[in-house]
């Protein structure tokens, strides 16, 4: 039952406003809160919808299964679609406990349910106006009234080693019985062998069987010790009562805890401190507009809960984690629109860790580059926009103010010397003008070529004898590029690996002499204060002659030039490369849906505005057969379900 229970729950909650919010009940300390704005998800893709697609027809199914016919509807279930669903994390005093909280519309259906499929073993009890069973494993929790579900799991990571099945006392006594087994078979193999010099005719028995033999019969000889035997097992059923025990005791410690936490909930104790009253999740809420939002926030506290177990007490006092992610949170918001799904995170850092960040990604995108590609050919790119004289100055910094306050007496000597021996070693401006930080990757295309590899046989003798076979590979076409005013040094590199065979050099541009087991040439050239890296000999002879006419669009120059880094993934060209009529009949079906409904997937993180970074993920929907992006979704799933 309660699977049945968590599975509906956690897939109801793409469907799951306003007249009585969940949230504030939610208590302000908070660790992580995820909201499901039900209201905005039925507006985009209603129940009955649901119902309908494949998936829908599952649960659907599950659930007239599970109620023996009684519900024959997710409306059955009594659950309030339109209304906020909530999940939350508290962690105090190394306990982490998991709440789901779900509004109803009717208290009867959903009882009706518990009541006729909840086993016998937990027992469904009342409170008040409260509901509830608890499980007998783990103590979990779930209650209900008239207006709302909730679920409680919790967790307690401190140290238990109660549950160790030997102790130090066994394997003292294990010791002591394997010392007696090796003296009593040294004594019976030397009474063998003076047996064995009277014998006329000796028989050859393997040695394993004679070895299995002797420690039978000492084994015998040891378990014959009736009150060494006796004495064991005493101890071994005291210590097996005394852990059962614990674990009752344990148990009962959770299920008690549990129902605590069920009732402040439910009764409202948190109303007057709720989440809503946290500066840090009131601010990641923003206009609202979105389907699905969650925080987390106070790592600090967070982390301080992970390490109040003692086995992280030594990585807790090795680094300065106090300094670097005091105040940091992370917030993201789910948004479908007509034609995408748009995923927005915000990482609010330390101001010490921003004051790095920022220096490290204080970047500027050459333009050049532009000049370099063609975006009608191209399937997608990668690009950084950071500052090689920025890594260089602040990661040393970091470093040090990691490990300033170590209790680790080595570390806090050895990696601040080494920071400031590589500052003292590097000149960051130097290396910055060799390579200044702006690179750019771009796939042009994806081919297919014959590659020549070897193999081995073996003749009548197992003399090994190589065989050369051809077989296809896909292989990338792509060309990379980063500014940099090296040229010099760059040709002097180059030439020594010419020297060493290494490389090979025609017209200014390298080519590395790669085994004829690798589908693809690789060839480098340094020009126009680039360094360029590619596939393809002819794009560097053109972009050398000045005859390449590369053709980028404005949206895709922004996307490049004002993020730190972009990632691009031109979905209906990589898909259209796919060999539909070489895939068997049953994978046919779902590739032509991901050929005719693929798009473009942008991923963006910008460069940091005060103390926060965002990152954006738009994934692009067709126009045409989706109504919305969530839509689309439900769809795709549908598609890839036999």
């Amino acid at each position: 039952m309660k699977k049945l229970l968590l599975s509906l729950t956690i897939c109801c909650a793409a469907y799951t406003m306003q007249a009585q919010d969940l949230i504030q009940n939610i208590p302000a300390n908070s660790a992580a809160v995820v909201t499901i704005k039900g209201s905005n998800i039925t507006d985009l893709f209603s129940v009955k919808e649901f119902e309908n697609s494949k998936i829908g027809q599952e649960m659907v199914k599950e659930l007239t299964r599970e109620s023996n016919g009684d519900l024959t509807s997710l409306n059955d279930l009594g659950i309030d679609y339109n209304a906020n669903l909530y999940y939350f994390l508290q962690a105090e005093k190394g306990v982490f406990t998991n709440y789901f909280a779900i509004p109803l519309r009717s208290k009867n259906a959903f009882e009706n349910l518990m009541r006729q499929n909840n086993s016998s073993t937990e027992k469904i009890k009342t409170d008040g106006d409260i509901t509830y069973f608890q499980s007998n494993y783990d103590g979990s929790t779930v209650a209900w009234n008239n207006k709302m579900i909730l679920i409680v799991v919790s967790e307690d990571i401190n140290n238990d080693t109660d549950y160790s099945y030997y102790s130090y006392n066994d394997e003292a006594d294990v010791e002591e019985a394997v010392e007696e087994v090796e003296i009593e078979v040294s004594e019976v193999e030397e009474t063998e062998v003076e047996e064995i010099e009277y014998v006329e005719e000796v028989v050859e028995v393997e040695i394993e069987d004679v070895e299995e033999t002797v420690i039978e019969s000492t084994e015998e000889a040891t378990y014959s010790n009736d009150d060494y035997y006796k004495k064991r097992e005493e101890r071994y059923k005291r210590e097996r009562q005394e852990r059962e025990a614990k674990r009752i005791a344990k148990n009962q410690k959770a299920r008690l805890r549990n129902l605590q936490k069920v009732k402040d909930f439910i009764n409202g104790n948190h109303k007057s401190n709720n989440i809503l009253s946290n500066k840090s999740y009131a601010a990641s809420l923003g206009t609202q507009k979105f389907e699905a939002h969650a925080w987390a926030g106070d790592f600090m506290n967070l982390y301080n809960e992970l390490v109040s177990n003692k086995m992280s007490d030594y990585a807790y006092g090795m680094y300065n984690v106090e300094e670097l992610y005091r105040n940091s949170s992370v917030s993201s918001t789910l948004d479908f629109t007509n034609t995408s799904a748009v995923l927005n995170i915000d990482y609010t850092m330390s101001n010490a860790m921003a004051k790095h960040a920022k220096a490290m990604y204080n970047g500027k995108m050459n333009k050049d580059f532009f000049k370099y590609f063609n975006q009608d050919k191209m399937l997608g790119y990668m690009s950084v926009n950071a500052s090689t004289e920025g890594l260089l100055t602040e990661y040393p910094k970091l470093m040090k103010s990691m490990f300033a306050n170590s209790t680790n007496n080595e570390m806090a000597t050895v990696i601040p010397l080494g920071a400031d021996l590589l500052s003292v070693f590097l000149d960051e401006e130097a290396v910055g003008e060799l390579v200044r930080g702006d690179m750019l990757f771009v796939v042009n295309d994806i081919a297919k070529k014959q590659v020549t590899y070897t193999t081995y046989d073996y003749d009548e003798n197992y003399n090994r004898i190589p065989i050369e076979k051809t077989k296809e590979e896909t292989v990338p076409d792509f060309i990379f590029m980063a500014t940099s005013n090296g040229e010099s040094i760059f040709n002097k590199l180059m030439n020594i690996a010419v020297k060493e065979n290494e490389m090979t050099v025609d017209n200014g541009i390298y080519k590395f002499n790669t085994p004829r087991s690798v589908p693809v040439n690789v060839y480098a050239m340094h020009a126009n204060g680039v360094l360029f890296f590619a596939t393809s000999k002819d794009q560097l002879l053109a972009i050398r002659n000045g005859s390449f006419k590369g053709s980028v669009s404005g949206d895709h120059k922004k996307n490049i030039s004002k993020n730190t880094s972009a990632a691009y993934v031109n979905g209906k060209n990589i898909i259209s490369q796919i060999p539909v009529n070489e895939l068997p009949r049953e994978f046919k079906r779902k590739i032509n849906f991901l050929t005719s409904n693929t798009e473009d997937l942008l991923i963006t993180t910008g460069k940091l505005k005060g103390n926060k970074s965002s990152t954006k993920v738009i994934l692009n929907t067709p126009e045409e057969g989706h109504k919305n992006g969530l839509a689309y979704f439900i769809n795709f799933i549908d598609a890839f379900i036999d």
